[in-house]
């Protein structure tokens, strides 16, 4: 079994994860947060550092994690989960949430038929018109650098997102593909706090340094 805290010590250094913190402040506040309502509960699924759940503004904030640290990262307004993120349906009721967030997530499970219950599940604890709103790396933009994480084990594109969305009865509402470049570790321009606020409002820079793609799901 990968040790996921050795890992992301590893991975990330002190600069790199001030600089993430500082990008996933503006992301939220330029881009992900109009999917969001103030009377929303939240659940970011394999939250990491809770980059996301910390900035994003929300009536209940829910991070679910294997990886106990966690609970250093989490603001005392988020509830920790520590769990695997494979079981949704044992965390949450039927149609209890009304957003579920994944960011670079899918790739980590172990197979494409975790990719597909992982999505259902979400689907199952969702409130009608709930949303899942997917950041994802693609495959097929990243090329074989994909595989430069060790943790990465499942190749996904935004085509076969889409298919098992719609598999698995969601309705795509919104789509940007291309959208972010591959990782925050790259340093090149728009990955700087002060640029990246450009970069959002820019479409054409997608198209030349994005390699993720980003989908609004609702149920």
């Amino acid at each position: 079994m990968i040790d996921v805290k050795k890992l992301y010590d590893t991975r990330f250094n002190q600069y790199e994860r001030i600089r993430r913190k500082l990008l996933w402040q503006v992301l939220c506040h330029d881009f992900i947060q109009k999917f969001v309502k103030e009377s929303d509960v939240v659940v970011d699924v394999g939250a990491g550092q809770c980059e996301f759940i910390n900035n994003i503004n929300c009536r209940k904030k829910i991070a679910v994690d294997i990886n106990k640290d966690i609970k250093k990262y989490a603001d005392r307004k988020v509830k920790v989960i520590i769990s695997s993120v494979k079981h949704l349906k044992n965390l949450f009721p039927k149609e209890s949430i009304d957003v579920i967030f994944m960011s670079n997530l899918l790739e980590h499970l172990d197979s494409k038929e975790e990719v597909f219950r992982l999505l259902l599940e979400a689907n199952y604890v969702l409130k009608k018109k709930g949303r899942l709103l997917l950041m994802q790396p693609d495959i097929s933009l990243v090329g074989n650098s994909y595989w430069d994480f060790f943790d990465h084990k499942v190749p996904l594109t935004y085509a076969s997102i889409t298919e098992v969305l719609l598999a698995d009865k969601y309705i795509i509402h919104t789509v940007v593909h291309p959208f972010l470049p591959y990782s925050t570790k790259i340093r090149f321009l728009p990955l700087w706090p002060l640029l990246l606020k450009t970069y959002l409002k820019i479409r054409p820079l997608h198209y030349i340094f994005g390699k993720q793609f980003f989908i609004c799901a609702e149920k």
